[in-house]
């Protein structure tokens, strides 16, 4: 038994329901998805089953098929899945009828208390209200019920361990009680062998007690001479069906001609007098047409009668039609999330290449070293230069320096700085250890900053100023010689000798380019392609409906 809170699946356990031959049930609530924190009933297949080899294989193919199976009198599965050992399924939650009932006070026999008790399946109604049950509602619970078993039983699907407490009731707008019968396959999963097992294993003999007495309830409804190993048959339902007729009768301690007209019918089903689900419908009291449900009766020597093989071929055919169907939507599905992602990339970086310089992109000064490279970032980031000569103790420069930028009025101010040689007090240390004793501050480093425009149309970085501690700097030139730094005091005091100029610095190998544009066509035209596909087989399928 797990504990409150423990995840299964996409779901979280708020409370132990019990443990059955097929698996312990669980109270969950959703923990994630558009159904976040509604209630769920799970199914945990035990773990010696799931930890049997190809038992995973199995147990998927045989959800997929039950998966497939909805409409009245079947209470469908929603999800399934495994997680680590576990193999879970999820079903909608029933939370019932609320009614509160005389019980014995446990700590005084001779009084009574009033419980509360919730009506989710036949067991519940007959083990507390038993007298809600007539003739006629029998009838409604089963007409849901051989609805439900005719569909299932078309798909190639059987129940195996119909029983009172594995049909759910409800009530519809009308009035009229409506049943579903709910865990289809679980009892055919629970005798699963591998190849390499002579016999399926006996799933009638449980260890855990919870399990035994369950087992025990769920023998009552099934035929006698099959064992709880052998694979389900169509006849099993139909005979669990008479069983629990014979069952609610007893409940009911029923009496006059319309039950007499069920018991007949009962006995006519546990002993299999009936072919088939529809046949078994056809023989209830109260029934007339068959054809209002749905359900056509198949006669022997009718052509167009359809035997087990055929149904078999059918369902395999349904299901890799259905897989097909998947693929293909997927695939579409995800070529269009690629392309559409893809266009908005390009839409970004067309946008984000309109204010910002190409990221990690050099930007070099022609005919010298000088470069700029800028990290990518909105509002800041890593930036990348060239140690200016004013900045080298030995006079060289040339060296990589590694700063940041940040947007400042409008210009790109990237900040550097590079230290110092050696304080003479250090002696012999090298830089690496004077830095990693944690002895420094700005006093011991060559600090100053750039600030640069982008120009867009001409992928141009211009160097508008240089400020260090000691002066602003600005791009000028002496006669018609090449454009450098000089300080602003110097230039505004030459009397027009030095004339301001441009020092820019453009793009190494730009392109122009999208890649990204180029993906998203092709991710288009791939999902253009796998859409014209799902629409020719949908064609193809509904001209053969």
């Amino acid at each position: 038994m797990l504990s409150s809170g423990t995840r299964i699946g996409p779901s979280r356990i708020v409370s132990w329901l019990g443990e059955g031959s097929c698996g312990q049930s669980y109270h969950c609530t959703q923990s994630e998805g558009e159904e976040k924190g509604s209630d769920v009933y799970v199914k945990l297949i035990p773990r010696d089953l799931s930890e049997k080899k190809g038992f995973s294989d199995y147990f998927l193919q045989e959800c997929q098929a039950l998966e497939q199976l909805n409409g009245p009198g079947i209470w469908p599965l929603k999800k399934f899945g495994v997680m680590k050992w576990k193999h879970w399924i999820n079903f909608s939650w029933v939370e019932g009828k609320k009614i509160e009932k005389e019980v014995p006070n446990e700590d005084s026999p001779r009084e009574t208390v009033k419980q509360e008790f919730s009506i989710r399946s036949l067991f519940d109604l007959m083990e507390h209200q038993p007298e809600e049950i007539d003739p006629d509602k029998l009838l409604q619970l089963m007409t849901c019920l051989h609805q439900g078993l005719h569909r299932a039983h078309l798909s190639g699907v059987v129940h195996g361990n119909l029983k009172p407490r594995n049909i759910l009731l409800g009530i519809d707008n009308s009035g009229s009680l409506k049943a579903w019968a709910t865990e289809f396959g679980l009892w055919k999963m629970s005798s699963f062998r591998n190849i390499n097992e002579e016999e399926a294993i006996d799933t009638g003999t449980p260890v855990n007690l919870e399990a035994q007495n369950s087992h025990e309830e769920g023998a009552k409804f099934r035929p006698a001479t099959k064992s709880s190993a052998d694979t389900p048959e169509e006849k099993s339902d139909i005979y669990g069906l008479g069983k629990i007729v014979h069952w609610v009768m007893e409940k009911n301690n029923s009496k006059g001609q319309a039950w007499a007209e069920w018991n007949t019918w009962a006995n006519q089903a546990i002993t299999f007098n009936f072919p088939s689900v529809g046949h078994s419908m056809e023989a209830m009291p109260g029934i007339d047409d068959l054809s209002q449900y749905g359900i056509k009766i198949e006669r022997e020597g009718e052509e167009g009668q359809i035997d087990a093989e055929e149904i078999r071929i059918k369902r395999e055919q349904e299901w890799a039609l259905a897989k097909q169907f998947e693929t293909l939507r997927f695939r579409r599905n995800m070529t269009s999330l690629i392309g559409g992602i893809s266009f908005l990339l390009s839409l970004f970086s067309t946008i984000y290449l309109y204010i910002y310089p190409s990221p990690w992109t050099e930007y070099s000064l022609e005919g010298l070293l000088d470069s700029y490279q800028l990290g990518a970032g909105m509002l800041s980031g890593q930036a990348w230069g060239i140690v200016p000569r004013a900045y080298d103790d030995e006079g060289k420069g040339g060296q990589n320096v590694v700063g940041e930028w940040t947007r400042e009025d409008g210009l790109f101010k990237l900040s550097f700085k590079k230290f110092k040689r050696n304080l003479k007090e250090e002696g012999d240390k090298k830089l690496w250890q004077f830095i990693g004793q944690g002895k420094t501050s700005d006093d011991d480093y060559y600090i100053w900053h750039d600030y640069l425009s982008y120009e867009k149309d001409h992928e141009t970085l211009l160097l508008i100023r240089r400020v260090d501690e000691h002066h602003t700097y600005e791009p000028a030139k002496e006669g018609e010689g090449f454009p450098r730094l000089y300080p602003t005091e110097r230039i505004n005091s030459s009397a027009g000798k030095i004339s301001r100029a441009e020092l820019p610095f453009k793009r190494e190998g730009s392109s122009k380019v999208k890649w990204t544009l180029f993906f998203g066509i092709g991710f288009l035209l791939a999902s253009s392609i796998y859409h014209r596909e799902l629409v020719r087989l949908e064609s193809e399928h509904n001209r053969n409906d």
